[in-house]
Formats: C-alpha cells, sequence, structure tokens
C-alpha cells in the first residue's frame, strides 16, 4: 500500500504543476488578447505599441518583486505580513503596467471614446484572485526546497519572445486588415492561442537558475 502511494504521490505533482502551468499561461494569452484589441477601430501600431508597454513593464518589475518577496516569505517568522506585501506589489505592478498602457491609448487618440468597461473587469479579477494567491503563498513556504535553489523565469528570455509575438501580430494584423474586417479580433484570438498552447511547451526555454547571494547559500546549506 505504501509503495503505491509513493510511486503515485510524483505523477501527482507532475499533473499538478503541469496544470497550473497550463491555467497560468491561459490567463496570460487573455491578457494579451483583451490588451490587443482595446479600442477595436484603432490602428494596428497602436495596439502592438499598448500591448508593447506592458509586456515591457510586467516581467523585469513583476519577476524581480515576486523573487525577492518569496525568499523573505521562506525565512520570515510572520508570514501574513510578507504575504500582504507579496499581494500588494503584485496588484501594483500589475495595474501600473496596464494603467500605463491605458493612458497612452487616450494620449495617442485623445477624441475616441475609452469606456471603462474592459479595465474594470481585468482589476476586478485581479482582485478576485487573492484568495488564490494567499493559498499558492502558504504552499511555497511549506516547500521543503529554498526558492533560492530553484530555476526563475528569465525577464530578458520573456520580454524578447513577447517582443517577437508582438511584432509578427503587428505584420499579420497589417497584412489581414485589408481582406478582414475584424482582424484585431483574429490576431488576438491568435494571440492567446499561441499563449495558451505554445507557453507551457516552451515554458523550460524561460528558466534560468539563478546565482544565490552569500547569503542565501548559507541559509539554503542549512
Amino acid at each position: 500500500m505504501h509503495a503505491r502511494h509513493k510511486t503515485r504521490e510524483p505523477d501527482n505533482t507532475a499533473a499538478s504543476t503541469a496544470r497550473k502551468l497550463r491555467l497560468r499561461y491561459t490567463a496570460t494569452g487573455l491578457c494579451i488578447a483583451f490588451t490587443w484589441i482595446g479600442e477595436g477601430n484603432a490602428p494596428a501600431w497602436e495596439h502592438a505599441l499598448r500591448t508593447l508597454v506592458i509586456l515591457l513593464m510586467l516581467p523585469p518589475l513583476l519577476l524581480r518583486a515576486n523573487r525577492h518577496l518569496t525568499h523573505k516569505l521562506y525565512e520570515s517568522a510572520h508570514p501574513g505580513r510578507v504575504i500582504a506585501q507579496l499581494i500588494t506589489a503584485r496588484i501594483v505592478i500589475i495595474t501600473a503596467a496596464f494603467g500605463t498602457s491605458n493612458l497612452l491609448g487616450r494620449l495617442l487618440d485623445p477624441g475616441a471614446a475609452h469606456p471603462p468597461v474592459l479595465p474594470a473587469i481585468g482589476f476586478a479579477l485581479l482582485l478576485l484572485s487573492i484568495p488564490a494567491q494567499i493559498r499558492q503563498a502558504h504552499r511555497t513556504r511549506a516547500h521543503t526546497t529554498h526558492p533560492a535553489a530553484q530555476p526563475t523565469l528569465s525577464a530578458p528570455r520573456l520580454m524578447a519572445v513577447k517582443l517577437i509575438k508582438v511584432t509578427a501580430a503587428l505584420v499579420t494584423q497589417l497584412l489581414l486588415t485589408p481582406y478582414l474586417p475584424n482582424a484585431t479580433f483574429v490576431v488576438a484570438a491568435a494571440l492567446f492561442l499561441t499563449s495558451a498552447i505554445l507557453g507551457p511547451k516552451i515554458h523550460r526555454g524561460f528558466l534560468v537558475t539563478q546565482p544565490a547571494t552569500t547569503n542565501e547559500a548559507e541559509r539554503v546549506a542549512a
């Protein structure tokens, strides 16, 4: 009985990790698709520029905050305070990135109507994710391996891939616009499918092992 349980546990863990990875890239694809849609009648270059602003802001800021506060969470005697800091940092960074993109759209096309529906929905979904973030933070703290010893996402690699994706989306929309009246939505759907399907498959290529500081190395060794 015990032997069977031990052989199934790694499979269950791997399946759970793969499922979370798929959900993460699906959510990322939805965010990119909604951002690309923006104002449906805007020029293709405006869609690309607004999306690019978000993609260039989120990886370096969000990954750095996650890494720092996750290490702090693992080592802190007061996890509740650090979890609050972690979630607050995520909300502030994500809101700032999407807010900057929205502001850029208003500056580029001040005469167009800018309904607040999509930004409001996005912010509401971000707030609704707080309970899931709290659960995940507690699971991270309970993990037996120090975060400093685990691979982390590379912001430069993510930004390079996102830049290629946005460039390809821009070229595709420019080519499709003379033939399709809803080329914006077609490209947005393609961006979503690319993230949701290909993201989990190439995820390993984004991972790097960060060099631990002296303090981190001592804590891992302990």
